[in-house]
């Protein structure tokens, strides 16, 4: 049996410490009946018996009979209504306890991903579970509303802090000559770690586990990350048990919400990029995942009125072009600022004022978020994927807090990933300091360590769960490692 690291053993107890805080929104005093969408929902619960009249839900139009098919979601508060009545701090427990289990389902989920397409940059177990945590941790804040307490620490502070501390030991000469030969890769590593701590600090969910209503984004989410996870397991092992998981969980999470099914066409992405690994196993299941999205929009359009009903017609945008718009600037990082300066225009009175200055220095800073997309291309087109679609249909209505929670998943694999990838970059700088190479020349490469694949054995990639490359002397995915130095430290 393979034998825990530290940060594995200490992993689970991390995640739960990070939630704590949201026990505070589970405690508050919050009647549940101030909340009028939250009011119809308990009166439909009374009427019907509660946990006694289930199989009704199963059947037609959820609580609030505003043309959605959500069986799921009314199972699950019907349970919570058996248990809690009318006490509002139940419903908020369940909400607090499916943010828990979420933010587990994204440590386990990470892992498998990071070691296909982000192995030449985390080549370390250690560091591939450092950054699984990282992003399960703040997931944990964001959806407890506390990740905004560090927003006034400066990402360019904590730049200025990484190169001065891993190479305090430089000269003031060679402080000089390490910037003026690699200050173009500074500024790349600098630009994306920049561009990933911005947008990962100002993300959070302030209603998310007190607003009762929140519970169809919790759940589905929920069993759609870990659904994900058992069908990467299925892909990984052929144990047909995962596979069953997978489809168990993503039918429950697209019976919960509407947001999941969209899921399907990554499915289908994961079949296209892991055919020759997976095999049949992945085409098997895309399938099995395609029937349960097709049979879930069956059941809607069977059991509930085929026309958009006055709640749905209220929601849509009135101007669809400002929702894509809208779509474009949470996804693609620099869409808001070109919307910015296309707006105030180049006028020099701006550069009077400190707002025009940041700006424009993030927007150079872009350089860097533009070569990790290039080189890393096969992690960061997934996860901007799973953005890009699990947001697409919300981007057409009015704005709710709790329809960015499943995309949120997504952009914080970006976003860290971000950061990582510029850490890297700027440890390669280090590196070539410590060899005393600053002076325009490259720095060695230290031999990649030697494939462990015994004699005989296939030359074919590995599954999702192990390392891509290994020994192959290239960056994320078809990038030399020439262009990015060797990584001692990181």
């Amino acid at each position: 049996m393979k034998r825990l690291s530290t940060i594995q053993l200490w992993s689970v107890p991390a995640i739960l410490l990070a939630n704590l805080p949201g026990l505070k929104q589970v405690l508050a005093s919050a009647p549940l009946r101030s909340d009028t969408d939250t009011v119809a929902m308990l009166d439909a619960m009374r009427d019907t018996g509660g946990l006694q009249g289930w199989w009704q839900w199963f059947t037609g139009d959820w609580f609030l009979h505003n043309g959605f098919y959500r069986p799921v979601t009314c199972l699950s508060l019907l349970l919570d209504y058996s248990l809690y009545g009318e006490a509002g701090w139940g419903y908020r427990l369940t909400n607090w306890l499916l943010a828990v289990l979420t933010a587990l389902g994204v440590y386990a989920l990470l892992p498998r991903f990071l070691r296909r397409w982000f192995g030449q940059v985390l080549r370390d177990d250690r560091h591939i579970h450092l950054v699984s945590l990282a992003g399960a941790i703040v997931l944990s804040l964001q959806q407890t509303n506390y990740l905004h307490g560090v927003r006034h620490v400066s990402a360019w502070l904590l730049v200025a802090g990484w190169l001065v501390w891993q190479n305090r030991q430089l000269r003031a000469e060679g402080w000089k000559e390490l910037l003026r030969a690699h200050w173009w890769r500074v500024w790349l590593g600098a630009g994306a770690f920049f561009w990933g701590w911005d947008r990962l600090v100002f993300s959070n969910f302030e209603r998310l586990m007190v607003w009762v209503p929140s519970r169809t984004a919790l759940l589905s989410t929920c069993l759609a990350v870990w659904g994900l996870s058992s069908l990467v397991r299925w892909g990984d092992t052929g144990r047909f048990g995962y596979l069953l998981g997978a489809i168990l969980l993503y039918a429950g999470a697209c019976g919960a919400y509407e947001q999941p099914l969209g899921l399907v066409l990554m499915a289908l992405v994961l079949a296209i990029a892991m055919r020759r690994e997976w095999s049949w196993k992945g085409w098997l299941a895309f399938g099995a995942v395609a029937v349960v999205a097709v049979g879930v929009v069956a059941l809607r359009f069977a059991l509930l009125p085929t026309t958009l009903t006055g709640y749905q017609q209220q929601q849509l945008r009135s101007a669809p072009h400002l929702g894509l718009l809208h779509l474009m600037e949470t996804v693609l990082p620099g869409v808001a600022s070109a919307q910015y300066w296309a707006l105030v225009g180049l006028d020099p009175y701006l550069f009077f004022f400190r707002s025009a200055w940041d700006r424009l220095i993030a927007d150079l800073a872009l350089a860097g978020v533009l070569v990790a997309l290039v080189r890393c291309w096969r992690w960061f087109g997934w996860w901007l994927a799973w953005h890009l679609i699990t947001y697409l249909p919300m981007s057409l209505l009015h704005p709710f807090e709790h329809y960015q929670y499943l995309p949120q998943v997504g952009q914080n694999a970006i976003d860290l990933a971000l950061m990582a990838w510029g850490a890297f970059t700027l440890q390669q700088v280090t590196h070539a300091a410590r060899e005393g190479e600053v002076v325009g020349k490259r720095p060695n490469l230290t031999p990649h360590p030697p494939s462990r694949r015994g004699k005989g054995e296939s030359e074919t990639s590995p599954r999702l769960g192990e390392r891509q490359g290994e020994g192959s002397g290239e960056a994320c995915d078809g990038v030399s490692a020439e262009d990015l130095g060797t990584r001692q430290d990181f």
